[in-house]
């Protein structure tokens, strides 16, 4: 069956976006106004190079997600380059915000799908980065709670109250995505739930496309999880991802001299418990849970000034700055592919 090229956001449906983001941006700033003295008072503290190294941390998060682009889609297109992978992972962050969350792999998949790759071996391979990204998360913050639970249970109690029912949504989410990889009595069941839908042209047409996707997905699977190198060089540059952007609110609270008194390992614990909540809440182009589980887990270390400032200036590196490099970077990428021939 041939399907249609994938195609890019329309431009009033980023302008939707974009004015969504900018109203959910005034609604934080509202919210913040009380502690706006503190937070103005910390952020003052901060020297120009102190900014830079904060920016650059951020920048790290969706640089590491190209590396990873790049070591996923070489199992397929071995003359991806480096600078596509990056140009793809930047499209994906920029497509994330302007498509309220969900644009990602959309538009990556835009992207490999102009760069050479068809689009259901690329929507396959975004999924499986998807699901290795959701897995490193979880692994990592059980890494860090088995190693400090003792000393987070003996400071907090609100934090662990939540654990157990996002540890149920998180793992949920990645044991079934995982089993619609790999089992083949998940992907029957699948079938067979999408042979129930109602048989009307328009559902059928849906349900030939959802059963080619499934297909594709289980081919995909199978033929990166053959190729363990690989996949340990996957999760070994998730997790340099993630480590690094739990280092980000360490250097937050140092840099404007915060006197809360946790240590570097400390602060990691905090921050991937702080990631691995937001996945268990809804949000709108990727704002609301993170501001929500930060808050949450640090209100315990951190008066109410102290976290606020942290998390302006976290969310500053980790999503408004990338976002706007994000948007420069698109429209070079979006250049580049036009020069290349169809």
């Amino acid at each position: 069956m041939n399907r249609p090229a994938p195609r890019q956001p329309s431009r009033k449906k980023a302008a939707l976006s974009i004015t969504i983001l900018v109203v959910l941006t005034g609604v934080v700033f509202w919210i913040f106004k009380s502690h706006w003295a503190e937070i103005s008072s910390a952020l003052a503290q901060l020297k120009f190079w102190q900014v830079a190294v904060v920016l650059a941390v951020g920048l790290t998060y969706p640089v590491l997600e190209g590396l990873v682009s790049y070591v996923i889609v070489r199992s397929r297109l071995p003359r991806f380059t480096l600078r596509q992978a990056l140009e793809s992972a930047f499209m994906g962050s920029f497509g994330n915000v302007i498509c309220l969350g969900a644009g990602s792999m959309p538009m990556q998949s835009y992207y490999l799908y102009r760069s050479g790759l068809p689009l259901g071996p690329g929507v396959g391979l975004m999924t499986l980065q998807y699901v290795f990204h959701k897995t490193t998360v979880l692994l990592y913050a059980t890494g860090m709670l088995l190693l400090q639970r003792q000393w987070l249970a003996a400071n907090t109690s609100g934090v662990m109250n939540y654990l157990p029912m996002a540890y149920f949504v998180v793992a949920a989410i990645i044991v079934g995505l995982v089993l619609l990889c790999v089992s083949p009595l998940i992907q029957r069941l699948a079938r067979w739930a999408l042979g129930c839908l109602p048989k009307t042209e328009q559902w059928q047409t849906r349900r030939e496309t959802w059963l080619e996707q499934l297909d594709t997905l289980g081919t995909e699977s199978r033929h990166l999880l053959a190729d363990k190198g690989r996949c340990v060089r996957i999760f070994a540059l998730h997790t340099v991802k993630l480590f690094l952007l739990f280092t980000l609110p360490y250097l937050c609270i140092r840099f404007m001299g915060l006197p809360c008194g946790l240590s570097f390992w400390q602060v990691q614990l905090l921050t991937s418990l702080m990631l691995f909540l937001s996945n268990a809440l809804p949000n709108v182009a990727g704002m609301g849970s993170i501001e929500t589980a930060f808050l949450l887990v640090f209100s315990s270390f951190l008066s109410n000034g102290e976290a606020m400032s942290t998390l302006m200036l976290f969310r500053i590196a980790s999503y408004y700055f990338v976002f706007g490099f994000s948007a420069v970077v698109s429209l070079f990428a979006q250049k580049h592919l036009e020069e290349q021939p169809r």
